[in-house]
């Protein structure tokens, strides 16, 4: 069975929480549709024998049903479906970073190529050739990684580049960033805690090797250095997904598939953590 795909956040729904939470919007909405129909077969029976004029029955009856009645229940029969799929392992719901109950799939987070995405190509193509003469410095009809990280990084301050440091500008940096003392004492997880705000022991362990239960700041400078140069890997990741033809060059074909495509299609082929992109400093 193919693995599902789930995005950083994603808090996995027990069946109890399906069962309360969409199984009563399916009782719910089940009823609300039901007196629906039922209100529009007395509705236009009673229109009917009131007017007099004959079908107007069927026409007062099968309006409401077309422009209500049918698309709630295949907003039902689907919602249905889901909750198969939830209790079957071929999907499953969470509560998303934005409070949203979502069915992840296989498929989700995935890019989707279709003819929507086709017209946008269309549409991004003349601002594609705006971006090839503002990119392509030495005018051989090409975009290069250099030139493309150029346009990239090019409103970024050396502040805001780890990848550009050296070791002592991390150091004092990373330090001011997380508050950490002055001095060199063992760092223990109670510590990371309250230096990162966070409780989650993964990147911990990650950094405490050995296992003792400390870490050195020197080690913390280093582990928060390294995801920050991510930014730099993440930038390189999307340049040679684009770059189709693997040649080192972005074609303005490929440079108009960058355009139109769209980030949040395809969280589960990414997933970097840039902990210094709200550093004023």
């Amino acid at each position: 069975m193919p693995e599902i795909n789930f995005n950083k956040g994603d808090k996995k729904m027990t069946s109890f929480e399906v069962i309360k939470h969409v199984g009563f919007g399916i009782v719910v909405f089940s009823i609300f549709d039901l007196v629906l129909i039922l209100g529009s077969l007395d509705a236009g029976e009673e229109i009917g024998a009131t007017t007099g004029i004959p079908g107007m029955t069927s026409i007062c009856t099968i309006i409401p049903l077309i422009v209500c009645g049918i698309p709630l229940t295949l907003g039902i029969m689907l919602f249905i479906k889901q909750v198969i799929m939830h209790f079957m392992g071929t999907g499953k719901y969470v509560i998303s970073t934005k409070n949203e109950i979502i069915l992840r799939t296989p498929r989700s987070g995935l890019k989707k190529t279709s003819r929507v995405s086709s017209l946008s190509k269309i549409i991004t193509n003349p601002m594609a050739k705006m971006m090839m003469k503002e990119l392509d410095k030495d005018g051989d009809g090409r975009v290069s990684f250099d030139e493309f990280t150029e346009m990239a990084f090019d409103d970024s301050s050396i502040n805001q580049r780890p990848w550009d440091w050296d070791f002592k500008m991390a150091y004092d940096k990373i330090s001011k960033k997380f508050d950490l003392p002055s001095d060199n004492p063992p760092i223990s997880f109670d510590d990371f805690s309250v230096y990162t705000d966070s409780e989650d022991r993964t990147n911990f362990d990650e950094i405490d090797a050995d296992n003792d239960g400390f870490i050195t700041k020197e080690q913390f400078v280093d582990y928060f250095w390294e995801l920050g140069k991510s930014k730099f890997i993440e930038v390189k990741m999307e340049f040679d997904k684009c770059d189709l033809d693997g040649d080192g060059y972005l074609s303005l074909e490929e440079l108009s598939t960058l355009m139109a495509s769209n980030p949040d299609d395809n969280w589960a082929e990414e997933k970097i953590n840039n902990w210094w992109s709200n550093d004023g400093n």
